[in-house]
């Protein structure tokens, strides 16, 4: 809530602002509060007794202060049931909230503070058994893919904290300084039940923790033919975690603990060039070091549970892992566009650019499995090139966005699961492949009147493993296998479409949307597993609204999923 817009960004991104990334970002922009009263509330009511409360309120404090609160609280009964405590599955409680105060003691000079806080008591989603293990009923599937008998327990607690503060100033009507400095923090208490029964044969309890503080400077400039950001970027993180990983029926617990600390320095540019008035050429480079420093800590316990997880009777056994190691990684990665405008509305681009994503330790390493994990892992870097069009034709009743892309992987960080000779299945993070992904997608809106209109997305995607390098059957020697594995949860194919209808109806206008969205066949992992792979389906949905005129009012059914589709996303 309280968002003005959402931006979705696809390829290698640094060079505007924050953070690299190496896949995309997705940036969610806040709304300015603005110097008038308002507040709103919106009301939902659903199936599962399914309950949305969000209220927001601007208060202005004279001319040049203003203060905002927004809070949101979602219910909804599970689908779904524990048939051994009795309790919800697939439920909902969450709740949060965002406090913010904007200052502008002059026309040049904007200061925002905001913080926020989301707490989530939804019960954990333990899965189900979808086979049985031999013909004891204790490990029989359950009649709904929706019910548990998971045995380990509901409690489940996810907290997110958040605190920044923003400062603008127009140093001149071409010139903004800007600084960023943020604060964030979470932690997580919950509980996994792999083996789904009320039995300890494979339980999980776990704690995560984490935090970070940025520092981000931007100088923006923008001119007649020239505009452009030059920032400096700075990060300091502590993720940590623990976890047992629970043999009951051994009688045995692995306890699993560990931290990774993250300080990253960044230095970024990018500035477009109006050569013409139709052509544009861009350009951005960044320089990111990323300074890490990992602990991990394995033993085996003889008991249920070690004691960092309640047991105190527990009996310590081998230690699998306890180091401490530190690691540097850096890297220069460029970005390059070009754009030609032959009119207003239509633009040709391509572009280039470079990700990169550091390296580091995996927090789950087992030293006496895979003696190597105490030196960790590789970083890994990603070319990527798109080519495209935006364009509206017919005096703007016609929408169309084409975009080509390709990008080629190199020692991509991947999890693996192998055999060990030394007993068990290790589990460890590896630079295993290469990889290849190329496709397009298609984007096309009509707009006949003013009381319909219709889009269409399509989108191509086909991501190919040329290397992947693990260990086979105990073997020490890594194999090549890239032609026995594909990318998790990547689908050839996807789709959406949608119309909407609208007529004036009472003071206001009611609109009508049909929509249906598809994607095509997908694997759970790497390794191709029928059982458990999810066929293509299609999702249907439909919505009925009327808007009062000015927008201050809204009444609204929606209908989701109408075909009762069902599917795995884990």
């Amino acid at each position: 809530f309280d968002v003005e817009r959402v931006e979705v960004l696809r390829g290698p991104q640094g060079t505007l602002y924050g953070r690299n990334t190496i896949g995309g970002a997705v940036k969610y922009v806040t709304r300015r509060l603005g110097h008038d009263y308002k507040a709103s509330a919106r009301v939902s009511y659903g199936s599962y007794n399914q309950v949305d409360l969000v209220s927001q309120v601007v208060v202005p404090v004279g001319d040049k202060l203003s203060l905002g609160a927004a809070v949101a609280q979602y219910w909804r009964d599970g689908f779904g049931t524990n048939l051994t405590t009795g309790a919800e599955h697939y439920n909902k409680d969450v709740f949060a909230a965002r406090l913010s105060a904007e200052f502008t003691p002059s026309d040049n000079i904007f200061i925002r503070v905001a913080g926020d806080r989301v707490l989530d008591r939804s019960n954990p989603r333990h899965g189900t058994r979808l086979l049985p293990n031999g013909a004891d009923p204790i490990y029989a599937p359950t009649g709904d893919v929706y019910d548990t008998r998971a045995g380990i327990g509901d409690r489940n607690r996810v907290e997110t904290r958040g605190l920044s503060v923003t400062g603008e100033i127009n140093l001149s009507d071409a010139l903004t300084f800007k600084t960023i400095t943020s604060w964030r923090d979470g932690s997580t208490d919950t509980v996994i039940d792999f083996d789904n029964t009320i039995l300890p044969t494979l339980d999980v309890p776990a704690y995560y923790s984490d935090r970070q503080f940025t520092q981000e400077l931007q100088l923006l400039y923008e001119g007649d033919r020239i505009q452009g950001v030059f920032g400096v970027y700075y990060l300091n993180g502590r993720a940590s975690g623990a976890f047992d990983t629970v043999l009951g029926l051994l009688n045995t617990t692995t306890l699993t603990a560990g931290e990774v600390f993250t300080k990253s320095y960044a230095a970024f540019g990018d500035f477009s060039f109006d050569l013409t008035d139709q052509f544009k050429i861009s350009a951005g480079l960044r320089y990111t070091r990323d300074e890490k420093t990992g602990t991990v800590f394995r033993r085996n316990y003889t008991g249920i549970r070690s004691p960092r997880f309640g047991n105190a009777a527990a009996v310590p056994g081998l230690i699998r892992s306890d180091y401490t190691n530190s690691r540097d990684f850096e890297k220069l990665t460029p970005r390059v566009s070009l754009s030609y405008q032959p009119r207003e509305d239509l633009n040709f681009y391509a572009s280039y650019g470079k990700g990169f994503k550091s390296g580091g330790f995996d927090m789950r390493g087992d030293a006496i499995l895979t003696p190597t994990t105490v030196n960790g892992y590789e970083p890994e870097t990603i070319d990527s090139y798109e080519l495209g069009m935006k364009g509206a034709f017919l005096d703007r009743t016609l929408f169309v966005n084409l975009a080509g892309f390709y990008s080629n992987y190199k020692d991509q960080q991947v999890t693996i699961q192998v055999p060990s000779l030394a007993g068990g299945i290790a589990s460890f993070v590896d630079n295993a492949g290469k990889g290849e992904i190329y496709g397009f997608e298609f984007e096309t809106r009509v707009v006949p009147s003013r009381n319909l209109s219709a889009s269409l997305v399509l989108g191509y995607t086909n991501a190919d493993y040329k290397e992947f390098f693990t260990f086979i059957g105990g073997g020490t020697t890594p194999v090549d296998v890239s032609n026995q594995r594909a990318f998790q949860n990547t689908p050839e194919w996807t789709a959406n479409a949608s119309v909407t209808w609208s007529e004036d109806l009472a003071g206001g206008t009611i609109a009508f949307t049909p929509s249906v969205s598809l994607r095509s066949d997908t694997q759970m992992f790497e390794i191709a597993t029928p059982a458990l792979d999810q066929d293509g389906y299609a999702l249907v949905d439909a919505s009925l609204n009327w808007t009062s005129a000015g927008g201050r009012y809204r009444i609204g059914v929606a209908a989701r999923n109408l075909t009762d589709a069902r599917y795995r996303d884990g």
